[in-house]
């Protein structure tokens, strides 16, 4: 099951309108960047695609199966992104787009200029608390989930480009620099899901959240881990990943109550005590907020 936040739906082209079944193109143009909506309906291999300075491309409706370089090729599902550096080509095949299900996904070009400019100016103004790393795109980590706060800006910046609004370059600039952040922190959320690497000062944090999520979990241990103070801690570990600590332990115990309800005999309150929760409403309530639906829903819809 996808476990990524989907954009706003966007109506598809009138099909008498169209001018190709494969990757019809309607382009919105701004100052310093365009979007891009395609949207295919007639199933078809090996549709080769490339661009010029940074992609952002995120899934809309349907399946793709991207193929980059000599990697294996992978699904790309709404609720996904994946970014590429300018001058790489990808080969898309559609294995199920029909004018009954068609395929659509929304794509960023930027130019590359534009999006170091944008990082220079974050590294200058704002730079990482840490002092370790800096603002950088990880091309290593192209295809990645959504989380929320990534497709709030994603449909915000979409919203823009669409819209008739005399301020609308101006309005997408300033959304262009929240993009990137919320890219590179996604990009790092990501990268917690691969395993961090051993030198990284959260490394320890989150193998000691995860080893305890069933019991109450101190902010000041989790300090001690990453040798910082609770000031200090809350502030990097946000700018680096988008979520204070408690954000993040929030989620993590609602993925595993995801994992224990495939399990038809555990009971939604059985769930919620097993993951760390001691309030049934507020359990229920932060679930759905985070994923959209109830418990019992969720268990209804895994266990179809």
């Amino acid at each position: 099951m996808n476990n990524g936040f989907p954009l706003q739906t966007i109506n598809l082209s009138d099909t008498r309108e169209l001018d190709s079944l494969v990757e019809h193109r309607r382009v919105f143009t701004l100052n310093h960047c365009e979007l891009n909506i395609f949207e295919t309906y007639h199933s078809c291999s090996d549709v080769v695609l490339s661009y010029n300075g940074l992609v952002i491309t995120s899934m809309l409706r349907g399946k793709k199966v991207m193929h980059l370089s000599q990697k294996p090729g992978f699904d790309f599902l709404p609720g996904e992104t994946v970014i590429l550096p300018e001058g790489i080509s990808m080969k898309v095949d559609f294995p199920e787009a029909d004018e009954k299900h068609p395929v659509q996904c929304a794509t960023i070009a930027l130019d590359w200029n534009v999006v170091t400019q944008m990082l220079d100016f974050l590294n200058e103004n704002y730079p990482r608390k840490d002092k370790v790393g800096e603002w950088k795109l990880n091309f290593s980590q192209y295809h990645f989930y959504n989380n929320r706060e990534l497709a709030n800006v994603m449909n915000k910046l979409i919203n823009i480009s669409m819209e008739d609004d005399l301020a609308k370059d101006a309005l997408a600039d300033l959304t262009l620099k929240s993009l990137l952040i919320r890219v590179i922190q996604t990009q790092n959320m990501a990268l917690i899901e691969d395993g961090l690497a051993t030198n990284n000062r959260f490394a320890a944090v989150v193998e000691y959240i995860r080893e305890n999520l069933t019991a109450k979990i101190s902010i000041e241990v989790l300090c001690q881990k990453a040798c910082m103070s609770k000031s200090g801690f809350f502030r990097t570990f946000k700018e680096a990943f988008g979520l204070s600590p408690v954000e993040f332990i929030i989620r993590e115990r609602i993925g595993l109550a995801k994992r224990l309800l495939a399990n038809p005999t555990a009971t939604v309150t059985e769930v919620c005590y097993q993951v760390g929760f001691n309030n049934l409403h507020y359990f229920s309530r932060l679930f759905k907020m985070l994923e959209g639906v109830t418990p019992t829903v969720y268990r209804q819809t895994v266990g179809a």
